[in-house]
């Protein structure tokens, strides 16, 4: 099902965050993602971070904020260093005993895990409570949906089969539960590989040609360096996506951090996968 602005929709999601009380906003925050520290910015609420993961791509408006490490080298005492009144974490990404460490300190960690594009909706609400910051999560939010709303395709409109190929050798794609994936749907497509366990499976080569996608696009950071993937596509013409030269590249960039900011990529994403006439 595709994101929507039904009644109840957010008494309809499970939350995100974990478990914690929800507290006065919290003077000195420490953020242990590159995502987190994103909804801090949106928020209107950096003036709050005493310490950020660097993961080498900070905001020059981070500048004067200490780093507390990367994501192989975080250590609790640099993050208790910083005295945070709230650490925020992400589950899938930091180490669950460095957490449970800096909670046994009496520090309050809360856990944030979107992996649709309905769980940044709940994770921007509750980052505003958190923050004191409400009124500008309702902000945040009202444009988000209008944006998504605005990319939901016509009623009708053909279903694209997409492989979207984030690695070539091995190869590796995204499965259902992925934010890439809801990002599919949302936009009236399939993801071929939504069945496949976990987040980033690999596949082989005769199953994307077994799948027979009508679109393949190939995520990645650099997109000159992904275009020799979809060049060696062009060996199998009996492939649809070839075909009808649907093979394309997309910047991962605007995709993997899931804050409301990632709308940019949906919708970009969704002028791929449009069936063409």
């Amino acid at each position: 099902m595709r994101f929507g602005l039904s009644t109840g929709f957010f008494a309809s999601l499970l939350a995100c965050v974990l478990s914690f009380p929800i507290q006065a906003a919290s003077q000195r925050i420490v953020s242990l993602a590159p995502f987190l520290t994103d909804m801090v910015l949106l928020l209107d609420a950096g003036d709050q971070l005493v310490g950020v993961l660097d993961d080498g791509q900070l905001k020059p408006e981070l500048a004067q904020v200490p780093r507390i490490g990367a994501y192989q080298t975080l250590s609790a005492e640099s993050i208790v260093a910083q005295r945070p009144d709230l650490v925020l974490a992400w589950t899938s990404g930091n180490p669950p005993e460095l957490l449970q460490r800096l909670r046994s300190w009496g520090i309050q960690v809360a856990e944030f895990d979107p992996q649709s594009l309905a769980d940044i909706a709940t994770a921007t609400e509750t980052m505003g409570g958190l923050l004191d910051k409400p009124d500008r999560a309702t902000q945040i939010l009202s444009a988000y949906q209008q944006q998504l709303l605005a990319l939901e395709p016509p009623v009708g409109q053909a279903v694209q089969r997409v492989f979207i190929q984030l690695w070539d050798n091995p190869m590796y794609t995204v499965a259902g539960g992925q934010l890439v994936s809801d990002a599919l749907q949302h936009c009236g497509a399939q993801n071929v590989f939504a069945e496949l366990p976990g987040l980033a499976p690999q596949v082989g080569r005769e199953g994307v040609l077994a799948a027979n996608p009508d679109v393949i696009i190939a995520l990645a950071d650099q997109t000159v360096s992904a275009q020799p993937w979809l060049d060696d596509w062009r060996r199998f013409p009996e492939l649809k996506a070839v075909a009808t030269n649907r093979l394309y590249t997309l910047a991962s960039d605007q995709l993997v951090r899931p804050t409301p900011e990632v709308v940019q990529g949906v919708a970009a994403l969704c002028a791929l996968v449009t069936p063409q006439h």
